[in-house]
């Protein structure tokens, strides 16, 4: 069993949307501006001359940085395992005020968080948002052992 999912999938795909407005305008700005000279160049702000390569590169950090494989021995995020046998996991659920929710979901109550502790000691050593659809959080829920697992 192998189960790949991006922990900021929402955020990614927020990202990807607005992603071709901001390469299109940079390299507008860069061709019209600087080497045609037609138009005056925006130095500053989203439509910056170098946007087309640092926002896909925003894009791909962000992916490799949230990717999870849950094996069926280990959870790999990142570059780091965590071992079903070292370590606990939980799926936290908490409701968050509307000043307080990220504006990419602004109605929706209830968040979840995934916590990772050290059966040892109890500490805590990686704790994120995750920001997936619901049918995710199911798959992450199913994909981790029952014996760690703790639902709040």
């Amino acid at each position: 069993m192998k189960l790949k999912i991006c922990l900021a999938k929402k955020l990614l795909i927020f990202y990807s949307v607005l992603a071709p407005f901001f390469i299109i305008g940079s390299v507008y700005n860069l061709i019209g501006g600087v080497i045609l000279n037609k138009n005056p160049t925006v130095s500053i702000g989203a439509f910056s001359l170098f946007g087309f390569i640092i926002f896909p590169i925003v894009l791909v950090v962000t992916y490799l940085n949230n990717k999870c494989i849950i094996h069926s021995d280990k959870m790999s995020i990142g570059k780091v395992d965590y071992k079903f046998s070292d370590y606990n996991f939980s799926i936290r659920e908490k409701e968050l005020a509307f000043k307080h929710r990220p504006i990419i979901s602004p109605f929706k109550k209830n968040y979840y968080d995934l916590v990772i502790e050290e059966m040892k000691t109890g500490r805590v050593v990686f704790e994120t948002d995750l920001d997936v659809f619901q049918k995710d959080i199911e798959k992450i829920r199913y994909a981790l052992p029952l014996n760690g697992m703790k639902l709040n």
